[in-house]
């Protein structure tokens, strides 16, 4: 049985994680510079979430979008999950298609040290609005 329900619940969770993590200058001035559109495909809930770099704010946006991704990232949101817990290692994710990937990966792996801290806010979040079950999978 998949951590999350439905596709709202995570969506929800990733938008407040993004908004506690852009408030950090640090972090938002870096993934700012990056100038990247990413799209992230989930499947079992199905849903997508993008992360757009390209203006004066970092964007996130729940569902389908008329944008032309950099790069693409594609995964069971369980995978997902355990990624902003701080469980998962990207590169090892990668390597054995746990996560799937198109375009400009080397581009994003260079955000990795940047979002960094968001291993720590997203059960902070989860915790914060009653998910805090979800944190110790």
């Amino acid at each position: 049985m998949p951590y999350f329900n439905d596709i709202q619940t995570f969506y929800d969770a990733l938008i407040e994680l993004f908004a506690k993590l852009m408030k950090d200058p640090v972090v938002k001035n870096k993934a700012l510079s990056s100038k990247l559109k990413v799209c992230f495909n989930f499947y079992n809930p199905d849903g997508q979430m993008w992360i757009d770099c390209t203006g004066d704010d970092v964007k996130l946006l729940p569902g389908s979008q008329d944008i032309s991704p950099d790069a693409t990232l594609s995964m069971d949101a369980d995978v997902a999950h355990r990624f902003w817990l701080g469980q998962l290692n990207l590169i090892k994710a990668l390597s054995s298609k746990d996560i799937k990937s198109s375009g400009s990966i080397p581009k994003l792996l260079k955000l990795l040290p940047v979002i960094k801290p968001a291993f720590k806010i997203y059960p902070e979040v989860l915790e914060e609005n009653g998910l805090g079950d979800l944190v110790n999978v």
